[in-house]
Formats: C-alpha cells, sequence, structure tokens
C-alpha cells in the first residue's frame, strides 16, 4: 500500500467511525431551531435575577452603614485622643504657671521658716492639680473607648444578623 491509499483508507474510516455523531450535530441543530424556552422558565430567572439585585443593594447599603459606624466610633476615639493632647498641653501650660507662682511665693518668703510653708503649700496645690487633671483624663479615655466600643458592638451585631437573613 502507498501513502495516497492508506491516508484514504483513514480517511475513510474516520468518516465512517463519525458519521453518527455528525448526524447527531445536524440532528440537533434543525432541533435547537425548534426549541422554545417556556415563558414560566423565563419569568423565574427575570424574578430571581430581581431578587439577587435586591439583595446585593440591601448587602451593599448595610455594609455602607456599617463602614459610618465604624468612622464615627474611630472619630470619637481620634476626637478623644486630641482632647487628651490638649488637656496634656493645658495641664503643662498650667504647671508652668503654678511653678512660676511657687518660685515668685518662694521670693517673697522672709525665713526658713516661711519658705518651707509655701513650698509645702506649693506642693500639695501642685499634686491636687495634677490629680484633678489625671481623672479628667482618664474618664475622657474611659468614655470614649465605652462609646466606641458600644457602636462597634452594635454594628456588628447588625452585621451578624445580617448575615444571617441574607
Amino acid at each position: 500500500m502507498t501513502d495516497k491509499t492508506s491516508k484514504a483508507k483513514a480517511q475513510t474510516a474516520e468518516t465512517t467511525a463519525f458519521a453518527p455523531v455528525a448526524q447527531i450535530m445536524e440532528t440537533l441543530k434543525s432541533a435547537q431551531e425548534k426549541i422554545q424556552v417556556p415563558a414560566a422558565a423565563r419569568d423565574f430567572v427575570k424574578r430571581n435575577a430581581e431578587t439577587a439585585k435586591a439583595r446585593a443593594a440591601d448587602a451593599e447599603k448595610g455594609a455602607l452603614n456599617a463602614t459610618a459606624t465604624v468612622e464615627k466610633a474611630l472619630v470619637a476615639v481620634v476626637g478623644a485622643g486630641a482632647s487628651v493632647s490638649r488637656g496634656v498641653i493645658d495641664a503643662t501650660i498650667a504647671n508652668v504657671n503654678l511653678t512660676l507662682g511657687g518660685i515668685q511665693s518662694l521670693a517673697d518668703a522672709s525665713c526658713p521658716t516661711d519658705a518651707a510653708q509655701r513650698y509645702v503649700a506649693f506642693v500639695r496645690e501642685f499634686g491636687q492639680a495634677n490629680i484633678v487633671r489625671a481623672q479628667d483624663a482618664f474618664n475622657t479615655v474611659r468614655q470614649a473607648a465605652t462609646d466606641g466600643a458600644k457602636a462597634l458592638q452594635a454594628e456588628a451585631g447588625k452585621l451578624t444578623s445580617f448575615g444571617k437573613t441574607a
């Protein structure tokens, strides 16, 4: 057998082997044009697509609300930090003024006993003022942390319940 003859026989065998597949494909092509998707099936798909769009919009709204709540909580915490920072600056200035006043008071002392009494009064006033400032700063930080934690917990609860309904 020559190459041409063997190639021809192989081609014939191939055509013969795939003839049923070709016939099925032709039948499906002609049947495909005749197949109609029922209106109920199309409506079902459309309704589900609309429902999915609505749920996606709800999820987006929930995520945006959660982000806004977290942002508010973080702004409150940052605001509290700025407030504490201002408090530290105010306390430093008050301490400098108190110390300068104590120095002036010591300069006015007429004897060592008077100077010692003035110094003790200065230390007492300085300590009491700083204790009050420290308590105020602590209360400010605690309140900001509590408010931020409550806001985050509330939002986390909303997200958890949203996840269960979606």
